[in-house]
């Protein structure tokens, strides 16, 4: 009797070791599972285009965009836990080719917020000259950043980004932000060796 009730013993336990086995899920990088769940994860969309997508959020959360160019690159959404349509925008001069929006848990009752999901947008039907006027804009920026008058003082970069009038009133020219800063900026104590919040 003793033997039949070891064996029947064993082959319970057995069958209860392998079925938690084939009954676990791997948790990959979050503490948290199953924190979104979008309709699609990866999408084509052209530039200037909107898309609706279905998600439900177990918690309240936010978002982050990668890499892009374009300010009509955005999401409209509630950030809130629940279940919704998100409308996912890319801007008309949206120049880069996939564009991941990072879904974060931002909820008090989470203490983390390390966990996330993406959706990658493959954006089709770039317009060229969204391009070209993003490849002009770098080309002046790395022109004001290398102008040859930046000193530990001065440097054309810092001064034209801080400074919503002169970028108006000078544009992106490094020799004429030179000579307002030496006029006028100095006096006016107005930073030009770093970038001011």
């Amino acid at each position: 009797m003793k033997s039949i009730f070891r064996r029947l013993t064993a082959v319970i336990c057995s069958a209860l070791i392998i079925s938690l086995s084939f009954g676990a899920k791997a948790q990959a990088g979050s503490s948290i599972p199953f924190a979104f769940d979008f309709g699609e994860t990866v999408l084509k969309m052209d530039a200037g285009s909107t898309h609706d997508l279905w998600m439900i959020s177990h918690f309240d959360y936010t978002y982050y965009i990668g890499p892009h160019t374009s300010a009509g690159t955005y999401v409209e959404c509630t950030f809130k836990e629940g279940s919704e349509y998100a409308r996912l925008h890319i801007g008309a001069d949206e120049t880069v080719k996939n564009v991941f929006f990072y879904f974060y848990v931002d909820d008090k009752r989470v203490g983390s917020t390390d966990c996330y999901d993406c959706i990658e947008v493959y954006v089709q039907k770039i317009d060229p000259a969204a391009v070209q006027n993003v490849q002009a804009h770098q080309a002046a920026i790395d022109a004001l950043k290398n102008y040859s008058g930046n000193t530990a003082e001065f440097n054309a970069m810092y001064y034209y980004y801080n400074y919503k009038d002169l970028q108006d009133a000078f544009g992106m020219d490094p020799a004429r932000l030179l000579e307002h800063y030496n006029a006028f900026g100095k006096n006016e104590h107005r930073v030009a060796n770093r970038f001011i919040v």
